[in-house]
């Protein structure tokens, strides 16, 4: 019995800790623009938007295929 409790409370902070871990690596990744420039087929359009949480000015380009869009960043001063 003593062995069970001895994994529990090795082996769920364990598991906890590396859920974090991996949570943090991921979203790091995926907020990061891999690109400065957008894609083949995208196309500018007349839109500038301002990040609300850095402040930076952003072109926006558009795919007329698939709708996706592409924010390119122009302020990256701040």
């Amino acid at each position: 019995m003593s062995v069970i409790v001895g994994i529990y409370f090795i082996l769920f902070p364990l598991i906890a800790i590396v859920s974090v871990i991996v949570t943090i690596i991921y979203r790091r990744g995926r907020l990061k623009q891999l690109t400065a420039e957008p894609p083949f087929d995208f196309q500018k359009t007349d839109e500038i938007c301002i990040d609300p949480t850095t402040g930076i000015r952003q072109q926006v380009w558009f795919n007329p295929v698939n709708g996706e869009r592409y924010y390119q960043n122009i302020d990256d001063h701040k």
